[in-house]
């Protein structure tokens, strides 16, 4: 009796990517699936699922230089690629020019951050309703950065938003959840912004390239399963800087 071939499929596809840099990582990335299936990594840094019979999944992606991130997935047979951010950890290569930040949070929670910088700075092209899918801006020198803050000129805080993909002569993005307030042009300013999240001792890491000044305001905003809390601190360029999260 021959034996019967067995079809492979597609259950989900995922595109592993660098928090600091924007760029596509697989070198030294393990990954675990605990659904059942196969893991295939392919070059570019995608990853793919197959044969998961369930679902809903979850997997674990390691790495030498990264945090380990847990990650909860739904099969949909390749119809939607899942950008997924590696973080740095504590033994991600420091280079020249390199902010780094250190501190404490509750454990996974998510730490967004920014610095205010009027060069690097974008503005909306149509003003955006609360809701909205889309979301149309320019980005000066067709900077690439995954994660951005927008705010009110005269407002007193914004809000992290990031992008279902981005493509380098587009002015107009698919947002991956809706802001949740409206914004005019001519009253916005976009900055660039990063991510990083707390590990499970409560520690997180953050990387910034390039300040502008010596002395530079950092904004932050930290969620986890309780609340969020937005807050600001001064970091030196090119030093190691500690910040401390209470309550």
């Amino acid at each position: 009796m021959a034996l019967q071939e067995r079809k492979i499929q597609l259950s989900k596809a995922v595109l592993l990517k660098d928090a600091f840099t924007g760029e596509p990582v697989s070198s030294g990335i393990r990954i675990h699936s605990f659904s059942g299936g196969q893991v295939e990594k392919k070059p570019g840094g995608y990853v793919l699922f197959l044969n998961v019979c369930s679902v809903e999944f979850e997997a674990e992606a390691e790495s030498p230089i990264y945090q380990s991130r847990k990650l909860f997935l739904q099969t949909d047979s390749g119809a939607e690629v899942e950008e997924v951010l590696m973080y740095p950890s504590f033994a991600y290569p420091l280079k020249a020019g390199c902010t780094a930040v250190r501190g404490r949070a509750e454990p996974g929670s998510v730490i967004q951050f920014h610095i205010e910088e009027e060069r690097e700075s974008g503005k909306l092209l149509e003003d955006y309703q609360k809701g909205e899918e889309q979301i149309s801006f320019y980005r000066k020198g067709a900077a690439f950065h995954m994660i951005w803050h927008i705010q009110k000129k005269q407002g007193k805080s914004g809000e992290y938003f990031s992008l279902k993909h981005q493509e380098e002569n587009s002015e107009c993005y698919t947002l991956k959840q809706p802001l949740g307030s409206a914004y005019q042009k001519k009253d916005t300013v976009i900055c660039p912004a990063q991510e990083s999240i707390a590990d499970e001792n409560g520690e997180f890491y953050l990387l910034i390239q390039n300040l502008p000044e010596e002395k530079c305001i950092l904004h932050y905003s930290c969620g986890g399963n309780c609340q969020e809390v937005s807050r600001k601190t001064e970091i030196i360029r090119g030093r190691e800087n500690y910040i401390q999260e209470e309550g």
